[in-house]
Parts: C-alpha cells; structure tokens; sequence
C-alpha cells in the first residue's frame, strides 16, 4: 500500500502498521478452523481508547514493525521482528532497512535508542530520542508499540467507525477506522512520551492522523496501522 497517494504534492509520506502477538490468547485460534466474530462496540472512540490501556497491561509481547516512506517520489520499506516488555517499556528490535542487506539489533527506551549492525562483535551506539524531530515515532525506521497505544488515547468525538470483521495471525478481530489527533495524544500521555508525541506534532505536515486498529474478543489491540504526512526533504 502506497501511503503517498493520500497526500498532495511537497509533502512526504508514511505509512506504519505494528502487530501484537499475545502469547495468552494467541493459541486461541487453530489452523483451518472458521474465525468467530467479534462483537461490535457500542461505542467505536470509548473502545479504542480502552483497548489502548488494556493492551498496555498485558506484561510482555511479540511484536512485527512495517514503516513504508516515500520520499521524494522514492519508496523505503523497513521490517522488523521483536518482543516487547511493556512493565519496563523497553523492546528488542531486528530491523531490515533498506539502506543495508545486514540487519539492525535495536533496543528502544522512552528515552534512548540503542542500535548496532547485527552480529557479536558490532558496537552499540544509542540516539536521544528527544533529539529526533518527530521524537523517534517513525524515523528510525520501526513502530513501538507503546507509542501506538499512547497515539489511541488521542481519539477523540465522533472520530472512529466500524469497517467490518477480519484476522490477524489467525485471530478474529473488529476492524476499526478513524483520525487522532497528535496534540491530544501528547496531552494524554506522561513524559517521555509526552515530549515527545509533541515534537512529532510539530514535525508532521498535519497533526491529525488516519489510523487503523484491530481489536480482538478481550479488547486488546493486535493491530495498528497510522498514515503520517511530513514536509518534504529539501
């Protein structure tokens, strides 16, 4: 899917999808076995912001990382596979680029970001994520988890509608569409996160976002794709 078509001309654009596997229900589904369906929330904005808190409970998780860029008419796609320790807010990232062939061992903080060239004898070096223009929400090439769940708090209004049933990994969940908007989220968010879910406000060509969101049948998030504008590179 090519996020740049959604954007006029002078802006770059970016498109991150994240996916949660919970390993306390994701066994729940078997192979060749029909989906149930998940029940439609009465209320589609109180639901995602609750699926956002929820999923911030749920102690540890697998994660995959998709950031698509297209940038001065140049796609970039960047791919990653990892765990997540949501208690400590800390995860373990092997990130493809398309940059290099070799991949990048990441270990993100709400602060830091550590990173290396895979392999034992690489050397760590680590970038201050406030010092990232849109504090580290897409520009290294990855989508935390905590950041999703902490852009979710941001929905507010009449912002989110139901779009229909599908699967991930297998799993039955309600498929949800709406905007968000970055100054809420930032308003709703403890620091770190709040500085730096601001920066990314003033980074962005426009501080509302188009996002997706999965919910599965306990309310937790198993998937979060959001569609980012920026200025374009000079």
């Amino acid at each position: 899917m090519n996020a740049a078509t959604a954007h006029p001309r002078g802006r770059s654009a970016a498109l991150r999808s994240g996916l949660l596997a919970l390993s306390a229900v994701a066994a729940a589904s078997a192979a060749g076995c029909s989906s149930p369906t998940v029940s439609v929330a009465a209320d589609p904005v109180a639901a995602v912001r609750n699926a956002a808190v929820v999923s911030s409970r749920i102690h540890t998780a697998k994660v995959e990382t998709s950031v698509d860029m297209t940038v001065g008419g140049a796609d970039r796609h960047f791919t990653g596979l990892g765990e997540f320790d949501f208690d400590r807010q800390v995860g373990a990232i092997i990130l493809q680029t398309p940059q290099s062939p070799t991949p990048l061992d990441e270990i993100v903080t709400p602060t830091t970001l550590y990173l290396r060239q895979d392999g034992a004898n690489a050397k760590w070096h680590w970038v201050d994520a406030a010092a990232l223009p849109d504090g580290d929400l897409i520009s290294a090439g990855y989508t935390s988890p905590v950041f999703d769940f902490a852009l979710l708090r941001g929905v507010t209004g009449n912002a989110v509608q139901y779009a229909g049933q599908d699967t991930v990994h297998g799993t039955a969940v309600a498929h949800y569409t709406g905007t968000l908007d970055l100054t809420a989220s930032a308003q709703q968010a403890q620091n770190p996160i709040k500085g730096e879910l601001l920066s990314a406000a003033h980074s962005f060509s426009q501080s509302t976002v188009p996002f997706d969101a999965y919910l599965d049948s306990q309310d937790k998030l198993r998937r979060v794709v959001a569609h980012f504008s920026f200025p374009a590179e000079p």
